[in-house]
Parts: C-alpha cells; sequence; structure tokens
C-alpha cells in the first residue's frame, strides 16, 4: 500500500487536489459542491469536474467583486502568476493574498498554498477561458480590493426577536400540517398536463386564510420536504406521502428542521407560477428550476448572517452590499432573490423584522446536522400545548402547537379555523357527526373533550354533541347488497318515493326495511344526502364506524444534497483518499459467517444507520449475471434507489444498486474474530 510520491511535480489541479490535506479537502467540496454531484469515483474525476467549463463558471459567478477582480488579472498573467505581480495598494497586501488563498481553497487556483506574495499559483483553463472576454481591471492602477461595508442599525426589541421568529416557525409547521391533512381526506386531482388546478389552489389559499403566491410557496415547500407527493393511478391525484405519517408524530422542533432544509435547496419557480404576466405555471407542474436560485438565496442568508446580532441591515443597504459579494449575477435576480428570500425567510421564522433569527443562525451554518438544528428549533418554538380553551361560540383555542394526541382528536372532531400562535377549531354539527362515525360514543365524545379542555365545556357544545347523537343511527345500512331500517315508517316510505329509488333498486320488505339492490357505499350516500346521518351494520347486527379514508401518495426517495450535511462531506472526503492508494488494503474487518435477506427498506435503514455514524457495513449484493458475493463498504451517500459507498475490495468510490442488495450488517454487529480478507471479496479480485 503507498500513495502518490509527495516530491513527484505538480502538473494538475487533480495533483494539487491528491496533496491537500483532509481538512483542505473538505473545505473545497463545501465551497465546489456541484464537483460531487454525481459523486466522483476518485480525486481524478473529482478534479475533472472541477475543471469542467460549467463548474467553473458556476464558482466564478459566485466570487465578490474584489475576488473576481484578483482572479481576472491572475488570469491575464503569464502561467503560473505571483500574487505580487498584481498591482494592489501597500495597505491591501495582506488582503490581496488572503484573496489568492481563497482561491486557492475553491479549486479556481492550484499549485502549492501561497503563503506569501511570491508563491506561484495556476489560474484553472476553464476559468481563464470564462474570464477571456472581461476587461483588463485598472488598466495598471492598483486595484481596489475593499469590499463595501454592510451597514445596520439598531433593532428595537432585540430581545424578542427569536420569540417572534419561533413564533412564525410554529406557523410555519402547522400550515403544512393544515394542508396535508386536508389532502389526506380531500386530494385534489393531478391535472392531465400535470400539476394542480387553480381552483384547488384557491381552496387551500382559502384554509390557510392568505394569498395565492404564499400558498403556492406552501405546497411547493411541502413537496420539497416530501410531505405530499403525486399518487399515480389512472386518477392521479396528490395527496401526504407515507413519510408524513412519520413526521406529523414528532414534536414542532423536529418537523420545522426538515422543512427548513428543504427550503435552502428549492429551486423552482414559486412566483411564476401566480404571476399574471406570461403563460401561467401549475403548482407542482412541471416547472423550469434554475440553480442560481438556490446560490442566490445562500448569499443573501450569508450577508444577514454576517449583520452584528441586535441589529437589521435595511433593503437599500442589502441590496448594495448583495451587488458587491455577486457583481457578475443579474441585477433584476439579486433583487428579485433579495425580496423572496426575506418575504419566505419570514414565513419560516428564519428572518424577523428583517434580522436573521436564531433559527437561521443556526440553519446555515454546515457545521450544524439536522439532528443539531432540530434541537435547537425545539429550544426556541413554544412548547407543545395538551390541552385547549373550549369557548361558548363552540371554538377551541389552542395556545401553542397542539401534541400529536391532542391534534389527531380536533382533527377528528373540529374544522381547522385559523393557525398561527393560537390555533382555532370550531366544532358544527358537521365534525360532532363525523366523530360520531368514527366509533366514539357522546359520552365518550364528551369524556375525551373534557380531558383535553383547560375550562369547563361550554353548554352549547355539549348541546350540540347531543343533539347530533339523537340524530345519529336512526338510519340504519346494511351492506349485504344491502338493506335500509329506521323504525320511522313514514320515513322509509318517503324513502321509496325518492327519485333515486329506482336507480338503487329499492324494495320494501317490512314497514321498517328496505332492500336494495346498490351497495352500502351508495345507501350510505343516499341516506346522508337526505339529510340523515346514518350508521353501517355488520353482518352480525354490529354497528361499524364509518371513518373517512386517509389517501397517502408513496414516499419519494430522500436525496443526499451534496455539501450540505457534514457528515457527506467527511465521508466523501474519507473514501476519495483511500481511493488514491495504489493497492486496495486486506480486509481486517470481521464478516459474518452468513448475511440475512432482508426486505429493501429495512437495508436502506441500517445503510442509513452506517453513514449517519460512519461504520463499516457488509452488504450480500447480486451483480448483473446473479452471482452473490459480499462486500464491506462505508457509505458515503443515498441517492435514489442507490448508494455511493467506497468498496475496500476495490479500493474505490463504487455505484450499488438499492434493489440488489440482499442485506446488510453493520461491522461492529459482528462478534467475530478478525480475519484478512473475505473469500468472496477476494475471488473477486481474481
Amino acid at each position: 500500500m503507498s500513495t502518490k510520491s509527495p516530491t513527484a511535480k505538480m502538473r494538475s489541479l487533480a495533483d494539487d487536489l491528491r496533496r491537500r490535506s483532509d481538512a483542505e479537502l473538505r473545505e473545497f467540496i463545501r465551497l465546489r459542491p456541484d464537483t460531487v454531484d454525481p459523486i466522483p469515483a476518485d480525486i481524478a474525476e473529482l478534479a475533472s469536474h472541477a475543471s469542467s467549463a460549467g463548474s467553473a463558471r458556476r464558482a466564478i459567478d459566485g466570487l465578490a467583486a474584489p475576488h473576481l477582480r484578483m482572479l481576472t488579472m491572475l488570469s491575464r498573467a503569464s502561467q503560473p502568476a505571483t500574487c505580487a505581480a498584481v498591482p494592489v495598494a501597500a495597505d491591501q497586501q495582506a488582503q490581496a493574498l488572503e484573496i489568492v488563498q481563497q482561491l486557492w481553497d475553491a479549486g479556481l487556483a492550484w499549485g502549492t498554498r501561497p503563503t506569501s506574495a511570491e508563491c506561484e499559483v495556476n489560474i484553472v483553463t476553464a476559468a481563464r477561458d470564462a474570464l477571456a472576454e472581461a476587461g483588463d481591471p485598472g488598466d495598471g492602477t492598483p486595484l481596489d480590493l475593499a469590499m463595501v461595508p454592510i451597514t445596520s442599525v439598531p433593532l428595537s426589541l432585540s430581545k424578542t426577536l427569536d420569540g417572534q421568529g419561533g413564533q412564525h416557525a410554529l406557523a410555519a409547521v402547522t400550515t403544512v400540517a393544515a394542508i396535508a391533512e386536508h389532502w389526506s381526506v380531500n386530494p385534489p386531482s393531478c391535472l392531465k398536463a400535470g400539476g394542480l388546478a387553480v381552483r384547488d389552489l384557491n381552496a387551500v389559499s382559502e384554509l390557510i386564510g392568505t394569498d395565492e403566491l404564499t400558498a403556492a410557496f406552501w405546497i411547493e415547500l411541502a413537496a420539497q420536504a416530501r410531505l405530499i407527493g403525486r399518487e399515480d393511478s389512472q386518477n392521479a391525484f396528490f395527496a401526504p406521502t407515507v413519510y408524513y405519517d412519520t413526521w406529523r408524530l414528532l414534536d414542532p422542533g423536529h418537523q420545522w428542521a426538515p422543512i427548513a432544509a428543504a427550503w435552502l435547496r428549492m429551486d423552482r419557480d414559486v412566483d411564476g407560477m401566480t404571476s399574471g404576466v406570461g403563460e401561467r405555471l401549475s403548482v407542482l407542474g412541471e416547472v423550469p428550476a434554475h440553480a442560481w436560485r438556490p446560490e442566490l438565496r445562500a448569499a443573501v442568508l450569508q450577508l444577514l448572517d454576517e449583520v452584528p446580532v441586535g441589529e437589521v441591515c435595511e433593503f437599500p443597504e442589502l441590496l448594495a452590499a448583495l451587488a458587491v459579494r455577486r457583481p457578475r449575477a443579474q441585477v433584476d435576480r439579486v433583487r428579485f432573490m433579495a425580496e423572496a428570500t426575506i418575504r419566505e425567510a419570514d414565513l419560516l421564522g428564519i428572518v424577523a423584522r428583517g434580522a436573521m433569527t436564531g433559527l437561521g443562525r443556526a440553519l446555515i451554518d454546515h457545521r450544524v446536522r439536522e439532528e443539531q438544528l432540530a434541537a435547537v428549533a425545539s429550544s426556541i418554538l413554544p412548547p407543545v400545548a395538551e390541552e385547549f380553551v373550549a369557548q361558548a361560540d363552540l371554538t377551541l383555542v389552542v395556545p401553542g402547537p397542539p401534541s400529536p394526541a391532542l391534534r389527531q382528536l380536533l382533527n377528528l372532531v373540529a374544522d381547522v379555523e385559523s393557525t398561527g400562535g393560537a390555533a382555532v377549531f370550531r366544532v358544527t354539527p358537521e365534525s360532532a357527526a363525523r366523530a360520531l362515525a368514527g366509533g366514539l360514543s357522546p359520552a365518550d365524545l364528551i369524556t375525551e373533550l373534557k380531558t383535553k379542555s383547560a375550562t369547563p365545556l361550554p353548554q352549547p357544545l355539549e348541546y350540540l354533541i347531543n343533539d347530533a347523537a339523537r340524530r345519529h343511527g336512526g338510519v340504519r345500512v346494511g351492506a349485504a347488497n344491502a338493506w335500509i331500517s329506521s323504525d320511522d315508517e313514514a320515513l322509509i316510505a318517503a324513502m321509496l318515493t325518492h327519485p333515486q329509488a329506482t336507480e338503487l333498486g329499492l324494495t320494501r320488505i317490512a314497514p321498517s326495511v328496505i332492500v336494495s339492490t346498490a351497495g352500502g357505499d351508495a345507501l350510505l350516500s343516499f341516506a346522508a344526502s337526505l339529510g340523515h346521518i346514518p350508521t353501517l351494520v355488520g353482518d352480525g347486527g354490529e354497528s361499524i364506524a364509518v371513518t373517512r379514508p386517509a389517501h397517502r401518495a408513496p414516499d419519494p426517495m430522500q436525496t443526499v444534497e451534496a455539501g450540505i450535511d457534514e457528515v457527506f462531506v467527511v465521508a466523501l472526503a474519507t473514501a476519495l483518499r483511500r481511493s488514491e492508494l495504489d493497492e486496495p488494503p486486506g480486509i481486517s474487518i470481521a464478516a459474518p459467517h452468513e448475511l440475512p435477506r432482508m426486505p429493501t427498506a429495512a437495508t436502506a435503514q441500517v445503510l442509513r444507520r452506517a453513514q449517519t455514524t460512519q461504520t463499516p457495513v457488509w452488504v450480500g449484493y447480486a451483480d448483473n449475471a446473479g452471482s452473490m458475493s459480499r462486500r464491506l463498504v462505508d457509505v458515503v451517500a443515498a441517492d435514489g434507489g442507490a448508494i455511493s459507498a467506497f468498496d475496500h475490495s476495490h479500493g474505490r468510490i463504487r455505484t450499488l444498486v438499492l434493489s440488489r442488495i440482499t442485506g446488510a450488517v453493520l461491522a461492529d454487529d459482528v462478534n467475530l474474530p478478525p480475519i484478512d480478507e473475505d473469500y468472496d471479496t477476494a475471488k473477486e479480485r481474481q
């Protein structure tokens, strides 16, 4: 086992990346996340990605004005170039060297890390080509590398900033849950051309009490966070995903974290879905995606993060500072993304009154993982409410985010009237009948409400439930193709004379019994259309609870966003470093005698645990010919139906299809004496 010689002459960016320390390699991956999508097999491929024209142009577009000026001058000089060759004011020499070091960190310059103005660096060819048409900055005069300072003013009541952000974050979680719960019972159909109909968008807008643009934002964000999705069938519709059932049981802090992380990645044109200019786009439909959106969003958030705590940067000053930090970006794009970012960040609690909250500062810190972000959110968001306040106007006010058990009860017995810091639910005759049809008796329902109410139940609420109970069960429907019975013979006679009687095939077989050729569902709808609240009766005469079906869409696979998760950065850098060994090391980690066969979902769970804990894992894998082998791998990332992992037997990063992995066992769970190498992997290497 040996690595490339450190004394060999450096000839390319690949040689440079090989000689960088682990910390420097990780920093390069953070600064150039596009170079690891798709994940490279080795450092040579990583350098190839970074040297491409598209990647270099994207890195240049993210440079601030001083960095762009310095890079342009270095690219015009003979290669290799030195920092000393660039005319800079005497008081900015140290800043010039720091800028060159930052260009080296980002892989736009390669060579030995510059530690003085005389150190030579090479500007990558793609960067020189991208800047070939730019004019010479300064025309021989010293460059001005000064950065426009951020102008800010003290913020009044700054100590309440995090509290306000927590309230907004809570409202965001409640709003997303309200949309998902509504679509669980009333899933909107998917248009033939794809996307959501305007009437369904308007229905969501009315549900959450906001305008179309904000409603479109919440819907798109819920889809980005994998909480709602499309159910592809003959009559496709949108509904909560299977993942939503897990998410809805979490506390609000752990619910907010994946939503906020998903917002950082959003690249779809939400504003174009509601604007009247040009062709209107469909929410959840085929919408153009632009890489500059998340990049400029991150730039706005980074600038807000530089503002001292307790102060705020006014919008004109914010635009002026952004123009210096993104000089190559279009002016209208910068203004548009600044406005959209602040508006959306305010809805999520990331920004409040134009200033970054504690939630926002934690969100953009690359060292903070999603679990840590959830912990920060849990400490800032208001505590979970276990009780509500019942009022005489039949409303139930929840002073805070309801717990999962309380939300389940409220969704059953009441309808959402408003969301926010204090959500309001209203009990109506229809919602009370819905709760009774769900299997609760009137006494049980009243007892449940008394248990969760912080105040005595008002009499009007008990009267409403008891009145619904008197009408409940007055009509009984049997599902034996099918029958209706009622103690009210006049009611039976009225049904027989109804215009739908012939269509339903109604026949009276007793003074209080009608049989039908239609099914029980049709008779339930028929009785309900006449204003009755029927009960469904089983074959043994017992009452069967009539519940509303909960629609679910398939759970989309979660993809790893390169450069965001610190675990991913460390795992990839480690795997790339190992791939540079001349020979793969022998496997000295104990292998199991037999790998269990596992369902794909269980295997994916083990692999996620291996990736999170950075633990080697043994997997059983079937190749194209159907041959089985055991492999020891270090999971780097999971993307759709495959994983990228460092294969110890091959000494390089490989892609393994998840459906071909028959089972997985963490190396720490194997209690066997170590062996030099597994027989299967040794045979495969031969």
